[in-house]
């Protein structure tokens, strides 16, 4: 057997190199990659170094047979055995082919040494009796290796490998026989003969696959853990389906009952043989004719019986009934809340043309006239001579000083000034929720004080979808209260309560007319009933 190493810069021109000097039959010993030149690991560059080996086969003389007296003194005469169809043979003849049955996947298979054209050209070529032996050894590997490819594909197992080891040790063993009978081979200089030395390197070959096949209780265990893990996803999806169940078991009798209670309802009214035309509506209806989103009132729903869904819009349950949903899902802050030891400072902002030189005038005769509070004006609306002569008008009625400015530093000059007053109102100009230089200047204006209350002032003629964008666009001021004016002048209030729910910010007033002071009025959950429902 030959072996040598080779070197190249890829695997692939080390391959080519031991294909070229050694030929296909060539086994792959060991590769290995390494670095080779370069200074303290820079500039190396990468060697890989393959070990290979062949089996090293010289061509032998014809040997010629000479009869059993003229043998040397070691040959014995081997008695011939009839082969099916009357052919003899010697007991050295080997079969042609061995077939291996089937091998499993997870069992190494015998490489295909030489296919068999190649074993009868090496016989016909050497003419000796171990080529002879040699070339069908390597035809029956070749054999045995080309079944085993086409079994694993059917996934053959072991009773076919254990069938093809019996057909080549057998083959081994008559080997063994005909090298201790007829055949004489040189031995090599180490004093092993040339059959032994066959076997040896047949059985290297062959021991790998001597192991013995994976037990079936491998799949079965497999199987088992299998089935436990979708034993296991079954479950899961079973308490989710449960949970779900129960969640959904819930709101069905949540929706039975609420049925159950306007049939009772429904059942009362009928008693009652009112008409038809003089019958009123009931509070759920009352609600969709007032613009409320449908979202709310199926909240309502939820939270509220059947019977008090479809109370009468005018009855004292339909008013306790609404009262009590109002609590729960909207904010009320009442008016303004005055400080003990220092000034409350209200500024008014929010879109042009809602009322907020007006309302801010309500609320400064609400607290001079009805409650005697010491109270200072600013306006900082210098955009519109006419704000500015109104708010005079109404400083000089209600004996207030005012002060005009026009910007955050006059601003907190104006506060500190008034500093000794009981409430502070400051009147903006009205600025567009589109126009984002006015809005930064509303901001820097705000922020020459901290203690700022602001209120965003919108009408109740205003959209709905318009509201919830004016809202959003004057965030960045940081309003605390909301005032909504005009409800006077529209049939649906459900703006006001759709803005409520929706941002969770508190309503401080409402304002129903022109009338300074009498029509505005601080915010509460009955007056709030009152306009949902008027």
């Amino acid at each position: 057997m030959r072996i040598k190493t080779f070197k190249a810069p890829t695997l692939k021109e080390a391959m080519a190199n031991v294909k070229a000097e050694l030929g296909i039959d060539a086994v792959i010993l060991h590769t290995t990659r390494s670095k080779k030149g370069g200074l303290l690991g820079f500039g190396s560059k990468e060697v890989v170094e393959v070990i290979a080996a062949v089996e090293d086969e010289p061509q032998q003389k014809p040997v010629k047979r000479v009869p059993e007296k003229k043998s040397a003194p070691r040959a014995t005469k081997t008695p011939q055995t009839a082969q099916p169809g009357g052919a003899k043979t010697g007991a050295a003849a080997v079969p042609k082919s061995v077939t291996a049955k089937g091998t499993s996947a997870s069992e190494p298979m015998v490489p295909p040494i030489i296919p068999r054209k190649a074993a009868v050209s090496q016989y016909q070529t050497a003419g000796t009796q171990f080529s002879v032996d040699n070339a069908q050894l390597k035809a029956a590997q070749y054999d045995a290796g080309q079944s085993a490819a086409q079994s694993s594909g059917r996934n053959a197992q072991g009773p076919q490998i254990q069938s093809s080891f019996e057909d080549i040790l057998s083959s081994l063993d008559r080997i063994k026989a005909a090298d201790n009978g007829n055949v004489q081979t040189a031995p090599n200089s180490s004093g092993v003969s040339k059959a032994d030395e066959n076997l040896i390197t047949v059985s290297r070959i062959i021991k790998p696959m001597e192991k013995k096949p994976e037990p079936v209780k491998s799949v079965e265990v497999a199987v088992a853990e299998t089935a436990a893990l979708a034993e296991i996803t079954a479950k899961e999806e079973a308490f989710a389906k449960a949970a779900k169940q129960v969640e959904d078991d819930q709101e069905t009798i949540q929706s039975l009952q609420n049925e159950l209670d306007e049939m009772k309802e429904m059942l009362a009214r009928m008693g009652k043989a009112r008409a038809t035309e003089n019958e009123e509506i009931s509070l759920q209806q009352a609600l969709r004719e007032c613009d409320i989103d449908e979202k709310i009132i199926q909240d309502m729903v939820r939270r509220l019986s059947g019977a008090e869904i479809l109370a009468g819009k005018t009855t004292e349950k339909a008013h306790r009934s609404l009262e009590k949903f109002l609590k729960k899902t909207v904010r009320v802050a009442s008016g303004i809340t005055l400080y003990s030891d220092k000034p409350k400072i209200v500024a008014l902002v929010g879109p042009t043309g809602v009322g907020k030189t007006t309302t801010l005038a309500k609320i400064a005769a609400k607290f001079v006239l009805e409650r005697g509070v010491s109270a200072a004006l600013i306006t900082a609306d210098t955009y519109r001579i006419s704000a500015v002569e109104q708010l005079k008008t109404y400083s000089d009625i209600l004996g207030l000083p005012i002060e005009i400015v026009y910007s955050p530093e006059a601003l907190q000059q104006a506060i500190e000034k008034h500093s000794d007053k009981q409430l502070i109102l400051i009147d903006t100009a009205g600025r567009s929720q589109y126009n984002e230089f006015q809005m930064k200047e509303l901001m820097g204006l705000l922020k020459a004080n901290k203690d700022i209350e602001k209120h965003l002032v919108l009408s109740s003629t205003t959209k709905n979808r318009d509201a919830e964008e004016i809202l959003n666009r004057f965030m960045p001021c940081q309003p605390e209260r909301i005032i909504f004016t005009k409800t006077d002048e529209t049939s649906s209030l459900g703006l006001i309560m759709n803005l409520l729910y929706k941002k969770k910010i508190a309503l401080s007033y409402v304002t129903h007319g022109q009338s300074v002071p009498d029509d505005i009025t601080p915010a509460s959950y009955s007056k709030l009933v009152e306009m949902l429902l008027r």
